[in-house]
């Protein structure tokens, strides 16, 4: 093949892979959130970046361009590594098994009326296993009341809970929170007044935990170990980039 032939071959392949890309932010739907918003900008850029190459090649080659050239090429190689390390945290916080669980805390997410959506089903079926498993075990069930939702989330997830056969007097409902780092921080105010240690098992989705963690450790926690469920597969991309900007949001501003 031709130099012009593979490159036209290379290119081909760039635009298959970044629209496979686009429909995979787009496959979220209805759930749309900052993780598709960042997915769909960074690959439609691409996208037009490689089918506009040669007709920029002007300015890519004048003094301005090459600068330009640069600093896109230095700011997403850094992007893509930031990525990379926050993607490995991310699965090693889901290896954290606990041998036995102290307490299990498991964070807040939307209700469907009174009931549990599906996401958050997932995390309450991971701790009702350990509960089952280990019956002398307490849950902290978290999260207020949001402004589309009939009850507390706390609420919602406590009625699951005593629906499927766990004790009311094991669960702690903590229903005041609207956010991570408000659950594990109320969660930690309510078990440290019940003489409680924070040794802490965390059940909440895959990609929720390692972000969970550094909070749960920025709040004094002993030993933190993980209760992952596993987020549906065409929610992946919007779930896991949003989380990216979360961990850096906590990064910077320690909430």
């Amino acid at each position: 093949m031709t130099k012009n032939a593979n490159r036209r071959s290379f290119r081909i392949f760039l635009i298959v892979f970044e629209i496979i890309g686009i429909l995979a932010f787009l496959g979220t739907l209805p759930v749309f959130n900052s993780g598709n918003i960042a997915g769909l900008a960074v690959m439609t850029f691409f996208l037009l970046v490689t089918v506009f190459w040669d007709k920029t090649e002007g300015f890519r080659k004048s003094r301005t361009g090459k600068a330009v050239t640069a600093a896109l090429t230095t700011f997403f190689i850094l992007g893509f590594c930031y990525a990379g390390f926050l993607t490995f945290n991310m699965v090693r916080a889901c290896l954290a098994k606990p041998e036995k669980p102290n307490m299990v805390v498991v964070l807040g997410c939307q209700l469907w009326g009174e009931d549990p959506s599906p996401m958050l089903q997932k995390r309450l079926d991971k701790a009702y296993d350990l509960l089952v498993k280990y019956p002398d075990v307490p849950v902290v069930v978290t999260g207020g009341q949001g402004d589309d939702e009939v009850i507390s989330e706390g609420e919602g997830m406590k009625r699951y809970l005593v629906r499927r056969g766990i004790s009311e007097d094991r669960i702690i409902v903590e229903d005041k929170s609207t956010s991570t780092f408000e659950n594990i921080k109320n969660a930690f105010e309510i078990t440290d007044a019940m003489g409680m240690s924070r040794d802490v098992t965390i059940a909440t989705s895959e990609y929720h935990l390692y972000r969970a963690s550094l909070i749960a450790r920025s709040q004094g926690a002993g030993k933190v170990t993980s209760a992952p469920s596993f987020t549906d597969i065409n929610l992946v991309p919007a779930y896991w980039v949003r989380e990216w900007l979360g961990i850096s949001h906590f990064f910077v501003f320690g909430s």
